[in-house]
């Protein structure tokens, strides 16, 4: 017996021995917590160490540690303690270009056509397989920098994070605050596991919380709140699907889109389950403010969300196998906004293809007049389009005196940036669902409630073929197909529920 608990001491030791020996505390490498000293040196330094001995966990204890770029390295983890905080330093001296140009990665902010060149960030991980940040610390950025107040869309500001080309990547627990730029960029990866993160970034342009541009991808229990696209899907490589995904228990919030699948749509999305999220307005009413009149928005002057589910295809790719179920959204400008334009073409000349997409089980309040668009181009109409449950409450109507400032034709921007304020503009003839340039769409147990005085039709479609309506109801009614609540024009084989 006594051989036995000797022995069984021996391996606790080896085994306290080994997990001593694969930690590195960026302490033991110099850092320290004092506000004018940058710890990129020291944190660096931990990291190429616990690369270099195979892999392994970099500590960042509790304190607060100012710092520029650091690189992650495969096999190699940060593991941010309670209480840490990497802090991004305030000076962009200390955010050198990365070169990523290599990689063939079309622009996110600025839409012109090339491979980007370079990029910034606190922590950059290019190329690493087994590698992400864990723990319940935190990583805020300097978004609140003087410096970094270069306006919207513009470039050199850094991201918090930006992995980019690496497999197997973990993001799990941390706090992720206060970018200048996106907060957290995830690009041309696979195998990504984002898990009980909270993230929130109000004080510059252009910040999304999480952008996913990878390939077999979870995303759950996650709280953003973001002052731009709460989770925002990317395709921005020619050879590379966004596909494979999984999103579950969020809570999204948002100054501009909840859940947006684009703008980047170079390949495409496919095969993606969105479930059981909830959209909402940000908590600060911050930089992003649509210019909109109380006419067309009820209280304007509040923060609100541009639109709850965004799915596009404008740059060429295939859009398909999409399931969104289980939404709750409010304060909405307009619940979902679903477009294929022509921004870009693919490489061989022709526009975005989109098919077989499914939302359902939606609740969604909305603060302004502008509908749920469902818009194709006439050489490449969406296909395929389901929608199931989804109760529309609208909070503010188009009246009779109202409506006849409303244009009779409405005016399409094909190449333009797609957006439901822009695309066809604000003052469109339906209250509730534009439908144009669409085959194969179906609505079952759909439910608007609109305000009395609505002077506008609930649907209109516009050359729409084939669109069943299915237990659809209007403030309690159901629709039968008459003008007041449907409006049709060069539409066929629109059948209504008897």
């Amino acid at each position: 017996m006594k051989i036995r608990i000797l022995f069984c001491g021996l391996l606790v030791m080896l085994a306290t021995r080994q997990i001593s020996a694969q930690q590195y505390n960026i302490i033991d490498f110099g850092a320290k917590t004092d506000s004018t000293f940058l710890n990129t040196k020291a944190i660096q330094s931990a990291i190429d160490r616990c690369f270099a001995k195979g892999g392994g966990e970099v500590v960042v204890p509790a304190g607060r540690y100012f710092t520029g770029t650091v690189f992650l390295k495969s096999n190699v983890y940060l593991n941010l303690m309670p209480g840490a905080v990497l802090q991004g330093s305030y000076d962009p001296v200390d955010y050198p270009d990365h070169s990523i140009l290599a990689a063939k990665k079309f622009g996110t902010i600025t839409h012109n056509g090339l491979y980007v060149e370079s990029m910034k960030a606190i922590i950059i991980a290019d190329g690493a397989a087994h590698t992400g940040i864990y723990g319940t610390g935190a990583i805020r950025g300097a978004g609140d920098g003087k410096a970094f107040q270069l306006g919207l869309n513009k470039d050199g500001r850094p991201k918090n994070l930006f992995f980019i080309s690496c497999t197997d990547v973990l993001l799990k627990g941390i706090q992720v605050l206060n970018s200048a730029q996106i907060t957290i960029s995830i690009s041309g990866c696979e195998r990504v596991n984002v898990d009980g993160i909270y993230l929130r970034s109000m004080s510059n342009w252009n910040c999304d919380g999480l952008d996913m541009d990878a390939k077999d991808v979870t995303i759950s229990n996650c709280t953003i709140d973001a002052e731009d696209d709460a989770l925002c899907f990317k395709s921005e490589y020619l050879d590379k699907f966004c596909e494979n995904i999984t999103v579950t228990n969020c809570i999204l919030s948002s100054l501009c889109n909840g859940i947006k699948f684009g703008t980047g749509s170079r390949t495409g999305f496919r095969n993606v389950t969105v479930n059981n999220c909830i959209v909402k307005k940000a908590s600060f009413n911050g930089y992003r403010h649509w210019k909109m009149t109380p006419d067309l928005v009820e209280q304007p002057e509040i923060q609100s969300v541009n639109t709850g589910i965004v799915i596009l295809g404008v740059d060429g790719g295939t859009v398909e196998n999409i399931t969104i179920s289980n939404v709750i959204m409010s304060d909405v400008l307009s619940p979902i906004f679903i477009r294929v334009g022509g921004r870009f073409m693919n490489p061989d000349k022709k526009p975005s293809v989109m098919r077989h997409i499914t939302i359902q089980n939606i609740h969604a309040e909305s603060r302004s007049v502008i509908p749920s668009i469902i818009a194709g181009l006439e050489s490449s109409p969406v296909e395929d389009i389901r929608l199931s449950d989804i109760h529309v409450k609208v909070m503010i109507a188009v009246n009779a005196d109202l409506l006849k400032t409303f244009p009779a034709q409405i005016k399409e921007d094909v190449k333009g940036y797609p957006e439901n304020r822009l695309t066809f503009g604000t003052r469109l003839p339906a209250s509730g669902f534009y439908i144009r340039n669409a085959k194969g769409i179906t609505l079952s147990n759909v439910s608007v409630t609109l305000p009395d005085d609505e002077a506008r039709p609930t649907f209109v479609m516009d050359q729409v073929q084939g669109i069943e309506l299915k237990n659809v109801q209007v403030n309690g009614r159901k629709l039968t197909g008459n003008k007041k609540d449907v409006s049709q024009a060069g539409s066929l084989n629109v059948n209504f529920e008897k």
